[in-house]
């Protein structure tokens, strides 16, 4: 039935197509064809980028019209008074002490670097210790600065990247994450791990996701779906890890992320919808339950931000404040950044991503097949005691790399 209705369209199209080519030599066909497909095929790779075709249009004027001379006059005039005031205010803040910007020749004394660093921390204007830069100290005590001065003093020379030879780090980390995991309501498959800031666990959540997406679904050009109110670290996975992002508005009256221009710009390549408990621009809550029900709908993972006032509002109902939910307790909910570095009381920088379940980061680990770096170790310390020929010792070391590698 199918066939005898496309036969006669088909017949037609082949007389039109044989009729047009008929004086037409092979090579002359050969080469119109190759030449077809080829145009077809760069077309479709301009149009459909990850980069809208809207956008690139605008940075393509934008480009050329800095070619032309009054234009560029005038924004290298413009430039040069940003830079300009740049440096002046750099320099009124550091109170026009000079840089050093050479290694001196004579190393100064535990005192004297002491002093300048108390030198140092003296410029500014800023009344940051009585609590008047909240976007930057939260919480300035002198008791908790001496106890985080204190372990900082006991584990500085710690490196966690070893948890065989420091332990007792990697079970802190897994302490701190697994406390994060339960004040979040997380269930016992949560898992996480601790990062250098909110920029960092954004970061590896975005890369967590863009892998998992590639190793479930297939999808090679992902994009994520954020309210404009969104931190700026997802732009920045964006670039990093090759993510279109696409932001939406926000409710004008609540400044909390706008559910129906959220649910339009969903598309095949959809791989996370995001929302802030509260984000940085207005420190409002948007409403994760609505966001998780999306996710829901159409089966796509739900990242919560609660960086700056994640510490805070996991306590706001025990504090006598209820909130709406906006945890793992919310079906959809499957990944959560929150600093530890803000009103969690820790030093810079630390903060903790945490996933609903291990099955999300896994495609994003890091896994060398050769043995080099997984089984290498430094000879043992005897060995070197008593020789101080460092070239001998170098020598032994690449003598055990290389018969490592081919063993």
């Amino acid at each position: 039935m199918t066939n005898s209705l496309f036969k006669p369209g088909f017949e037609h199209f082949k007389i039109f197509v044989n009729g047009c080519l008929c004086d037409k030599e092979p090579w002359q066909i050969v080469t119109l064809t190759t030449t077809s497909v080829l145009a077809g095929v760069s077309l479709w790779g301009f149009i459909f980028q990850e980069e809208s075709l809207l956008s690139r249009g605008k940075k393509t004027a934008f480009r050329l019209a800095r070619k032309i001379p009054a234009i560029a006059r005038r924004i290298d005039s413009e430039l040069d008074k940003i830079n300009e005031t740049f440096e002046k205010e750099v320099i009124n803040r550091n109170q026009g002490n000079p840089y050093i910007t050479t290694l001196p020749d004579k190393g100064k004394s535990h005192t004297e670097i002491i002093e300048l660093v108390k030198q140092y921390l003296k410029f500014g204007d800023y009344k940051w210790e009585e609590g008047y830069v909240s976007g930057a100290v939260y919480y300035f005590n002198t008791d908790l600065i001496k106890l985080l001065t204190d372990v900082y003093t006991l584990a500085s020379y710690t490196n966690p990247l070893h948890p065989d030879i420091f332990p007792g780090v990697c079970k802190m980390e897994a302490e701190v994450v697994r406390m994060t995991a339960n004040l979040f309501h997380g269930g016992p498959s949560s898992c996480g791990t601790m990062t250098t800031g909110g920029t960092e666990s954004i970061l590896m959540a975005c890369k967590a996701y863009r892998d998992y997406a590639r190793s479930e679904w297939g999808i090679k050009h992902p994009e994520i779906i954020l309210p404009t109110t969104s931190h700026p670290a997802f732009d920045k996975a964006g670039l990093y890890f090759g993510i279109r992002i696409t932001h939406t508005p926000v409710d004008p009256v609540h400044y909390k992320a706008d559910i129906n221009a959220m649910r339009r710009a969903i598309s095949r390549n959809t791989i996370l919808l995001v929302g802030s408990t509260p984000n940085f621009p207005y420190g409002t809550m948007d409403d994760i339950e609505e966001i998780a029900a999306l996710g829901r709908q159409y089966n796509i993972p739900v990242h919560v931000d609660a960086c700056l006032g994640g510490f805070l509002v996991i306590f706001m109902e025990q504090a006598g404040y209820k909130l709406p939910p906006f945890d793992f307790s919310v079906p959809g909910v499957t990944s959560i950044s929150a600093d530890t570095h803000k009103y969690g009381f820790a030093p810079k920088g630390s903060s903790v991503i945490l996933y609903s379940e291990p099955k999300i980061p896994t495609p994003s680990v890091l896994c060398d097949n050769g043995l080099a770096w997984r089984s290498l170790r430094v000879p043992d310390r005897q060995w070197f005691e008593g020789r101080r020929d460092t070239s001998q010792n170098l020598k032994f070391v690449g003598q055990s790399f290389e018969n490592l590698v081919k063993n």
